[in-house]
């Protein structure tokens, strides 16, 4: 996706996730989306640095990161893991898969912030103190965002799309 419209998801789904609509799994795809859309403009950042830095990119991502992934967080904790127990029940499996998932979510919050704030740095143009750091940062952010979507998909996504499934051949009521 090309920079302009990527940012451009990042900014509408910041909106949209703060009071989403419709159906939870086709928003749960729109999170996905647009989190791996912010991972691919991330890992670009952490390619360039220390030459090719992108200000405007920089800035307008470390202004949308932390609402972003808050609202998704927000999304999944109030609206898709409540759905998950009310389709696939409470067992230890999925009990442990969503504490799994909400624990990442504060990781990633906290990442969020100190990643932003980098961002915006590199947006006024200031050099970074540490190159290596600094790509370091934004790859272990970016990293563990691809692997908590991963995870989500295969332990929670997967069932819940399988319930569903179940559902429309009467195989699961409620």
């Amino acid at each position: 996706m090309h920079q302009p419209a990527a940012l451009d998801l990042i900014n509408e789904s910041a909106r949209f996730f703060s009071s989403p609509d419709g159906d939870p799994l086709i928003a749960l795809e729109k999170a996905h989306l647009t989190q791996l859309t912010l991972c691919d403009m991330l890992e670009q950042i952490a390619d360039s640095i220390p030459g090719q830095i992108n200000r405007e990119t920089c800035s307008k991502l470390g202004s949308n990161l932390l609402p972003l992934i808050r609202n998704i967080h927000q999304f999944e904790e109030d609206i898709l893991y409540p759905l998950a127990v009310e389709r696939l029940g409470t067992s230890p499996a999925i009990e442990s898969t969503i504490t799994r998932l909400k624990y990442e979510h504060c990781e990633d919050e906290c990442f969020a912030e100190e990643l932003a704030d980098a961002l915006h740095e590199l947006g006024t143009g200031k050099a970074p103190r540490n190159p290596e750091a600094m790509g370091y940062m934004l790859r272990g952010f970016f990293e563990a965002m691809r692997r908590h979507i991963a995870f989500e998909h295969e332990h929670l996504v997967r069932l819940l799309r399988q319930a569903a499934t179940d559902g429309q051949h009467g195989l699961v009521t409620g």
